[in-house]
């Protein structure tokens, strides 16, 4: 793809994604039906039709996202971006002491990350999982090199199995630095918690940035970037998420606060939410009496 980006016009981009957006949602079957239950789970009038129509606009928007990205570091295009919460921002970039970005996996987090890490004064470090395939981590870990050195306050971590990055992320907060973490990403070894976002909705959410919030005790941001149009994107800066002060083994406040945030954005903008795991489940009313 980032050698056909170097030939191939603009005008023919919808063309050529809405083939490739076809075919890996033909064969992405365990990936489409998870899309497809996550948005009838969140939307229970959904039927079976809308839920594979809402899960084929998934995928759409992920592809011209994937592309506009890639646009961007081959050089071969731009987006435009709008921010909404600037004053937010300015206590962020602004502030001294180590912060948290909770963010999700939509809008175009690859793209936004490096460049807006120019507004601190600081070092902002971001949290990745491992690609799937090794020679696409070969790939990605290239790319990330490279906007590493165009933009000195930009630097990320992986979360691989047994690497500490835990300790080493309340380091790096210590040190004054900024952190951002995806708040609903549930792969490979992560470990996950079940928080009731809404009356017999359950959503999996992975433990590790709550924990890490609550232990450092480091202001959270919640920020999220949406696609607008073509090429052009809004980054969405909230004020300070407010935890309850903590207490030994009761952390169920506090997650629904945390699950609320990145749910809230989720639902607004499902059509840009890109996980392709299950996360939500619709719990049936007389399971959660016995629950009870």
């Amino acid at each position: 793809m980032t050698r056909a980006l170097q030939v191939v016009p603009w005008f023919l981009e919808p063309f050529l994604i809405a083939g490739w957006t076809l075919l890996f949602f033909l064969i992405a079957t365990a990936q489409r039906r998870s899309v497809s239950g996550n948005l009838r789970a969140m939307h229970p009038n959904w039927g079976p039709v809308r839920g594979c129509w809402g899960a084929w606009r998934v995928f759409w928007n992920f592809s011209v996202t994937l592309v506009d990205a890639q646009r961007c570091d081959t050089g071969t295009g731009e987006v435009d971006w709008r921010v909404e919460g600037l004053e937010h921002m300015e206590n962020l970039a602004n502030r001294k002491d180590g912060c948290i970005i909770l963010t999700a996996h939509m809008g175009n987090y690859d793209l936004a990350a490096p460049m807006f890490a120019s507004r601190f004064n600081r070092t902002l470090y971001t949290v990745r999982a491992p690609e799937r395939e090794a020679a696409t981590q070969r790939l990605r870990e290239l790319e990330l090199r490279r906007k590493e050195q165009l933009y000195p306050n930009f630097r990320s971590l992986c979360n691989r199995d047994g690497n500490m990055l835990g300790i080493e992320l309340a380091r790096l907060l210590g040190e004054g630095h900024i952190v951002a973490v995806q708040g609903d990403r549930v792969m490979f070894d992560v470990s996950p918690m079940e928080v009731e976002v809404e009356p017999g909705l359950r959503m999996r959410l992975p433990k590790g940035p709550l924990f890490l919030a609550r232990a450092t005790h480091a202001p959270c941001f919640p920020l999220f970037i949406t696609r607008e149009g073509w090429r052009r994107y809004r980054v969405t800066v909230h004020p300070p998420i407010q935890l309850p002060q903590r207490r030994r083994g009761n952390e169920a406040e506090a997650a629904e606060i945390w699950a609320a945030a990145v749910f809230e954005t989720a639902k607004l903008h499902w059509h840009q939410w890109f996980v392709f795991e299950p996360l939500l489940t619709r719990v049936a009313s007389a399971e959660r009496r016995n629950e009870t």
